[in-house]
């Protein structure tokens, strides 16, 4: 996902102490970090004539425009971005461990690894983590191991001295849930609609995922850009974490994705294998109907989202240009769709009135808005909604994950006809508790978020209060209600008071019987 020339660096002195002998990228707290954190990179290889460690590791100033500036020279205002190929020599063991250590910001952080290794024949062969945990599709098939392009991500925990919100809500989507919080990732053979086999299908299932679910899973299917394959948006674009932590904080309901590597056409490496009419037929004429059969998801506009990354953002035109009924979210990032006058019109005429949202951002360091405002403008004028926004990266897999997590807190499935699974707590109380026959009762009711909501901090809907074989049905006001309750022909004794929740689409239903209510 990152696009640029390389810089090499050497290693700094201090990286040829002796090399910590775990595998992987470990991330270590160090109050002299200027990040407060340090990442160790260790590689084993002891046929390895030369390691280098690479990745969208540079930094770019929000101030400075194009100046690179390197890992150790971060401060706030800085971003790792891609653009540029970070490379750093790393240092190698008497045991044929490979390592450098580096200060890294918050968030998921792309990198990788270049090999030179006379035994398999690699001379600067990029490879990913092999210590990584991340799934990844079965064999060579992917593009970007056939194109010697693939990349990993290491996740990195905000610090207080990073002292950027940006970065702490990074850390809070992009880094791995709690194991009791995460979903799965699996990759899924199949035919294209050329009727090519040996691709896959990467799919995401939320934690808890039901396939006899009585209402299907909302689902997103997300396409990469020109150099990019399915294993995209799930590294480094870090969705599945994304979705997992969302889905936890209950900001969205539990949501399938599904991506693809739409490097199809014909058996070259280049630009021409991504043919992007080829690429929207394959995914509503094959992709969705194999997902609908196989996976308990939405076969409706309004629970289906299509988005892309750079040219699969472009290829979103060919997707709602000749399938204009068939998703009713679009997500651009940092690719946007070339649409005429009369293609507006045309999904216009197509969608008529029913929703349909549409998402275009990029980064900072790519350029101005004035295009995505431009096309949002387009289906604003349509009656459509149409929303823009901007986030600090270049064009690459960092920006993409924190387009993504807005497109996804903030504008998925806002239309969508649904019932929350957030919790609410309801709060009810009459006082006094006890009036003489033909009294009313005054009762106080409040729905209180047990997690404070991003998109809905504030509990919306109504409540049902029974008391005494009567219902009374009133709307929230700012999370409230207060209801009268009438005692007149009532008996002396205690009545119990039922108020039940619902008509949110963030917050769950929820009912309980409050205290007793005594007439005299």
């Amino acid at each position: 996902m990152s696009l640029g020339v390389g810089l090499v660096v050497s290693a700094p002195a201090a990286a040829s102490a002796k090399p910590a002998a775990k595998e992987g990228a470990t991330v270590k707290a160090d109050k002299h970090s200027p990040t407060g954190y340090t990442v160790t990179f260790v590689y084993r290889n002891p046929n390895a004539t030369q390691v280098r460690l690479a990745g969208d590791l540079t930094l770019l100033d929000v101030n400075t425009g194009n100046t690179r500036y390197q890992p150790e020279e971060w401060q706030p205002g800085r971003y790792h971005a891609g653009g540029t190929e970070f490379l750093r020599d790393m240092t190698r063991d008497k045991k044929g461990n490979w390592s450098v250590s580096l200060p890294l910001h918050a968030g998921g952080i792309s990198y990788w690894y270049r090999v030179w290794d006379p035994t398999q024949g690699w001379e600067n062969k990029r490879i990913w983590d092999p210590a990584s945990t991340n799934p990844r599709p079965p064999g060579e098939s992917s593009f970007r191991t056939r194109n010697n392009d693939v990349l990993d991500a290491v996740y990195v925990p905000y610090a207080t001295k990073q002292n950027d919100p940006v970065l702490k809500s990074r850390a809070e989507y992009e880094l791995p849930a709690k194991p009791k919080d995460r979903g799965t990732v699996r990759y899924v053979p199949y035919t294209t609609i050329l009727g090519d086999s040996g691709h896959y299908l990467g799919v995401y299932l939320p934690p808890g995922y039901n396939a006899k679910r009585a209402q299907p899973y909302k689902v997103a299917y997300l396409a990469h850009g020109i150099f990019g394959d399915e294993t995209d948006f799930m590294v480094p674009a870090n969705v599945p974490n994304i979705l997992d932590n969302m889905t936890a904080k209950g900001e969205i309901e539990p949501t399938v994705v599904v991506t693809m590597g739409n490097h199809f056409t014909g058996t070259s490496l280049g630009f021409a294998s991504y043919n992007q009419t080829n690429a929207a037929d394959n995914l509503v004429q094959t992709i969705l109907p194999l997902i609908e059969d196989r996976y308990n998801v939405a076969t409706d506009r309004s629970g289906r989202a299509y988005a892309g990354f750079s040219y699969g953002g472009m290829t979103g035109a060919h997707v709602i240009r000749g399938y204009p009924t068939t998703f009713g979210y679009y997500g651009h990032f940092s690719g946007n769709p070339s649409l005429s006058a009369q293609d507006y019109d045309n999904v216009a005429n197509a969608v008529g009135d029913d929703d349909l949202l549409v998402f275009l951002g990029n980064g900072v360091f790519e350029g101005n808005l004035n295009n995505q405002n431009a096309i949002a403008d387009n289906f604003r004028a349509r009656g459509y909604t149409a929303h823009t926004t901007q986030v600090p990266g270049a064009h690459d897999g960092m920006t993409a994950s924190q387009l993504f997590t807005i497109f996804a807190r903030d504008h998925l499935w806002t239309g969508a006809d649904t019932v929350g699974d957030a919790r609410a707590k309801v709060k009810a109380k009459a006082a006094p508790a006890s009036v003489p026959a033909g009294r009313a009762f005054t009762l106080d009711v409040e729905v209180r978020a047990q997690k404070k909501h991003k998109k809905s901090p504030t509990p919306t809907g109504e409540i049902t209060v029974t008391f005494a074989g009567s219902t009374h049905v009133v709307t929230l006001n700012k999370g409230k209600a207060v209801v009268k309750l009438p005692t007149s022909g009532l008996s002396a004794g205690s009545y119990a008071v039922h108020v039940a929740y619902s008509g949110d689409r963030t917050y769950a239903p929820t009912a309980e019987v409050h205290q007793k209510l005594r007439v005299r």
